[in-house]
């Protein structure tokens, strides 16, 4: 008869079978993560990690929510540490970058997918949705500042749209040689915020020009 497990036990296998997940996929892409494979990486049976999770299907939407939940967490913690709206957004792009960069396999989970299954997987779903909200939150007291015109939401996923890109770029490798990504990263931010920026405040451009940049 198979041990009896607390809480603890099985969530401290659980993120075991996740991180053996991870590596898989890490090191050859989504198909790589099979029961029969990340077994084998955890020295343990197949049928095994049937106690853990339903199937394959069950793991990829664990480790995906996971790192949703981390990033948002990062963004979140950099959103309350600003003192003004300015602050607030320079640290949030710090943030999302320093996340990607620092958890390349996590960020690739996180965007590289269709989304989920909503009815079988609802706090990947929901995981999701905090991820979509944390990266444009700050840009809501932007317009509440006056700082920014237009709909916080288009202009927030516009900004969005811009990092990813960046990122997946770097990560791809296809960034020019000699190019620094956080560089690249920061200009494109100050040029996709300048066209969103009221009258008023894109006449102190150039005094503030580094604003959402500098450290």
């Amino acid at each position: 008869m198979p041990k009896e497990l607390s809480g603890e036990d099985v969530q401290a296998v659980r993120a075991k079978i996740g991180a053996a997940a991870t590596a898989l996929y890490a090191a050859k892409g989504v198909d790589a993560i099979t029961i029969r494979d990340i077994a084998k990486k955890l020295g343990r049976s197949p049928m095994g990690l049937y106690r853990y999770f339903a199937d394959r299907e069950d793991i990829i939407a664990f480790v995906r929510t996971d790192a949703f939940n981390r990033f948002s967490d990062a963004l979140e913690a950099a959103f309350a540490s600003g003192g003004d709206a300015f602050a607030r957004a320079r640290a949030v792009g710090r943030a999302y970058v320093d996340f990607a960069l620092g958890n390349p396999n996590a960020y690739r989970l996180m965007f590289d997918m269709s989304p989920p299954n909503e009815a079988r997987h609802r706090d990947l779903r929901r995981a999701g949705e905090r991820a979509g909200e944390t990266i444009t939150r700050h840009v809501k007291d932007l317009a509440a500042a006056g700082i920014v015109h237009g709909d916080p939401q288009l202009i927030g996923n516009a900004l969005w749209a811009a990092s990813h890109g960046v990122i997946v770029l770097h990560l791809a490798g296809r960034l020019p040689h000699g190019m620094d990504v956080h560089d690249l990263y920061f200009e494109t931010m100050r040029l996709t915020f300048r066209g969103a920026r009221t009258l008023s405040t894109r006449a102190q451009q150039p005094r503030r020009r580094k604003a959402l940049s500098q450290s």
